[in-house]
């Protein structure tokens, strides 16, 4: 078969005796498929995929701009920021998985990259010619063992050593992890054969037409993250400059550490890579435990 053999024959041959047929999901399909929680936020944290379980108890910062808190992260200007200060705890072994959980292999075209926020990364690289063949594993997974007594030891010292963040007018939220899911994402570029040299032989059959690889394998690595809340914004009572106390609802709401629906859908919208504040460290205390890359 020549360089520029027809690719209606080319197709025609695959559908008859070559690739199976494979489809695109739907978004709710990819969701279900991949096992994803709509309630995390899914980032990149390059500096714990060495050890995954660094991440608990992170602290995440989120400070004003222009004098307002953010309603999306998706909003220019609103930046989550790590901070070099977590809390001490320790993780809930059960929580831990024995091995990785393959979740399931699915092809991605630039529609369903931009319907799953996920799979939002891969955008850049497709068009309308290209996809990509996904499988996701959940490699690790993880919660802080609120039952110990550490927790609590934890997070009171916290408080008193980062006094400064909680009372600094600046930060609107600040949000610690409790649970996390590590998930590696291996994909292969392919785009729809043309008739013309390219890249491998034969490839996927996607939707009726044939698709080959244009790169090797990758591997991306993603961190789902779930928050308890260590501060959020005053109830409006509470910052009333008339001096006006809040309501006994607002303040006990304002002291809980379980966020709230609106601060779920608010933090889940996080995405990219978390970045480190440019401040002058603290000591980690407590046995808390930052990774090596962030360690002076």
């Amino acid at each position: 078969m020549g360089q520029n053999a027809d690719k209606d024959h080319v197709n025609k041959v695959m559908n008859e005796s070559v690739a199976g047929k494979v489809i695109v999901p739907s978004t709710r399909e990819a969701i279900s498929k991949l096992n994803l929680d709509l309630q995390m936020a899914y980032i990149d944290a390059d500096a714990y995929t060495a050890d995954p379980y660094a991440i608990l108890g992170q602290v995440i910062q989120v400070r004003k701009k222009d004098g307002q808190c953010p309603a999306s992260f998706n909003e220019a200007g609103y930046p989550a920021e790590l901070t070099p200060f977590p809390v001490a705890h320790k993780v809930n072994e059960a929580s831990r998985l024995t091995k990785p959980v393959l979740r399931s292999s699915i092809m991605v075209d630039k529609s369903l990259a931009a319907s799953v926020s996920f799979l939002s990364y891969l955008s850049a690289e497709l068009n309308a010619e290209t996809s990509f063949s996904v499988l996701v594993m959940d490699q690790a997974t993880g919660l802080v063992d609120t039952k110990d007594a550490s927790w609590r030891t934890g997070l009171d010292q916290w408080k008193k050593d980062n006094a400064d963040l909680l009372n600094d007018p600046e930060i609107c939220y600040l949000f610690v992890v409790m649970g996390f899911v590590q998930k590696n994402i291996i994909r292969k570029k392919y785009e729809k054969y043309t008739g013309k040299a390219q890249g491998g032989a034969w490839g996927v059959n996607l939707n009726g037409e044939l698709s080959t690889a244009t790169e090797q394998f990758a591997l991306d690595i993603k961190f789902g993250l779930t928050p308890a809340v260590l501060k959020r914004p005053s109830p409006a009572g509470v910052i009333d400059s008339r001096g006006f106390a809040a309501t006994k609802a607002a303040l006990k709401g304002a002291a809980s550490l379980a966020p709230t629906a609106d601060e779920i859908m608010l933090f889940s919208s996080i995405k990219g890579e978390l970045t480190m504040p440019k401040r002058k460290k603290k000591a980690a205390g407590n046995g808390a435990k930052l990774p090596a890359s962030f360690q002076g």
